[in-house]
C-alpha cells in the first residue's frame, strides 16, 4: 500500500461556518506514529454540536479541525519502533485497528493518579486542530494520523468495521463507567436514563454481566422496544409519563426502596435532577459520558441526608476499547447490535449524516472510501 500525499477530510474551519470537504496534506510518520486508512466512522451527537459551533467554549475543541471521533482504520504504514498493539500482538499493514487518545503520561493525572482520561494535555481525536502537527486526526477523512503516544488494539476479525467504530465512543465509555461504579450486586436494580447509543449499550452491558432488573427510561418507542429486546425488565417512555409517574414505577419495582444504581446516559440536565429521586437511600448515581452543561437545581440534603454517592465517567483507556470489542464479539449472537447503526454516507454527504443525528436517527455510518 503506497503512502499517500493528501487526504480528503471533512473540516470545521471555525465555529460559524459549518463543514466543508478539504484536501489536507498527510504528514510523514515520526517514530511510533501510525497512518491508517479509515475503514468506517460513525456519527455522534457531539459531532453535531461541534459542526454547529456549540462547542466554541470547550477548551478541548480547537478549530480548524477534522470532524469525527468514532472510527476504525486499516494500517497503511507504521513508524519505527511501532510493531505491536497494546497487548503486544504483532501489527502489520492492512490490520484493522482502533486507538485511544494520546495521554501525555507526565501530568499528575497520568503519572500519579493513574487516571489518564483526566489528562490535561490530551490531544483528542476529532477535536483538532488541523493547523498544528499532525493535523489529520479526525475520523471523517480518508486517512488518520495516529499519534506516537496513542495506544492501539487490533479489532477482532468477526466484528463489522462500522459496529466496531460505534464501540469506540459509546460502548467503551459504558465499559469504563461501570468499572468506575464498582461492584453491582446480583440483587441490585439498575435504572438507565436515556435510550440513545450510550443507554442502549448500557442496557446490553447490564445483561451481559448479569444484572437481573434493568429499567430503561427514554424515547422514542422504537428504541425502547430495542431495550426490551436486549433484556430490559421494564421501559418507561418520557413522552407519555411524568417524572412523578416514573418515580412511582421505580418505587413499585423495588419494594419501595428506589434503584440501587442509576446510570444517567441521556446527557440532559433534568434527567440528572430526576436521578437523585430515583435512587434509593444509600444508592449510587453514575453520570455516563457527555453531560448537559446547563445547571441543574439540586440541594445538598439530597446527598447527605440520603447518603447518595454520585460519580462521573467520560472517555476511556485502551483497556476499555479491548473489553468493549471482546464483549461485542462474544455476544453478537445475543444482541442485534446492527440496530444501532443508521444509513451510510460518504464524505460529501456528511451534512446529511449530521442532520439525521439531529432528527433522532440511529448512528450514521461514514465510509470515506466506499467500495
Amino acid at each position: 500500500m503506497s503512502y499517500p500525499h493528501t487526504s480528503r477530510a471533512v473540516v470545521v474551519p471555525d465555529h460559524d461556518s459549518g463543514i466543508s470537504v478539504h484536501e489536507l496534506p498527510v504528514p510523514a510518520l515520526v517514530e511510533s506514529a501510525v497512518l491508517v486508512r479509515i475503514e468506517a466512522a460513525t456519527g455522534c451527537g457531539t459531532d453535531v454540536h461541534i459542526a454547529a459551533g456549540h462547542m466554541r467554549h470547550a477548551t478541548t475543541c480547537r478549530v480548524p479541525l477534522v470532524l469525527g471521533h468514532e472510527m476504525v482504520g486499516r494500517v497503511v504504514a507504521l513508524g519505527s519502533n511501532r510493531t505491536t498493539d497494546a497487548l503486544n500482538r504483532p501489527v502489520s499493514e492492512g490490520d484493522l485497528i482502533a486507538w485511544a487518545s494520546p495521554w501525555c503520561g507526565s501530568c499528575y493525572w497520568c503519572a500519579i493518579a493513574k487516571q489518564p482520561t483526566l489528562c490535561i494535555n490530551a490531544n483528542v481525536y476529532g477535536f483538532g486542530p488541523t493547523d498544528q502537527f499532525p493535523g489529520l486526526t479526525g475520523g471523517f477523512a480518508e486517512y488518520c494520523y495516529v499519534h506516537p503516544r496513542s495506544q492501539l488494539v487490533k479489532v477482532p476479525e468477526l466484528l463489522e468495521p462500522a459496529l466496531a467504530s460505534s464501540a469506540t465512543c459509546a460502548f467503551r465509555t459504558v465499559v469504563h463507567a461501570f468499572e468506575t461504579a464498582g461492584r453491582v450486586a446480583p440483587t441490585d436494580t439498575l435504572v438507565i436514563q436515556g435510550s440513545g447509543a450510550v443507554g442502549l449499550y448500557a442496557t446490553a452491558y447490564a445483561k451481559m454481566v448479569g444484572i437481573p432488573q434493568v429499567i430503561v427510561i427514554g424515547a422514542p418507542t422504537e428504541r425502547l422496544n430495542l431495550a426490551t429486546q436486549w433484556g430490559a425488565s421494564q421501559v418507561l417512555d418520557i413522552q407519555t409519563t411524568t417524572p412523578e409517574e416514573r418515580l412511582e414505577a421505580v418505587i413499585a419495582a423495588t419494594d419501595g426502596r428506589g434503584a440501587d444504581l442509576v446510570a444517567e446516559c441521556s446527557g440532559v440536565a433534568p434527567a440528572f435532577t430526576e436521578s437523585l429521586n430515583l435512587v434509593r437511600r444509600g444508592g449510587r448515581v453514575l453520570v455516563v459520558g457527555a453531560a448537559d452543561p446547563r445547571p441543574s437545581e439540586i440541594h445538598a440534603t439530597s446527598f447527605n441526608m440520603r447518603q447518595i454517592s454520585v460519580s462521573g465517567s467520560i472517555s476511556a483507556e485502551i483497556s476499555h476499547f479491548w473489553r468493549a470489542f471482546n464483549l461485542l464479539e462474544q455476544h453478537q449472537t445475543n444482541f442485534d447490535f446492527s440496530a444501532l447503526l443508521g444509513n451510510h454516507y460518504t464524505l460529501d454527504t456528511v451534512d446529511d449524516a449530521l442532520t439525521s443525528i439531529a432528527e433522532g436517527a440511529m448512528k450514521p455510518v461514514i465510509e470515506p472510501t466506499p467500495s
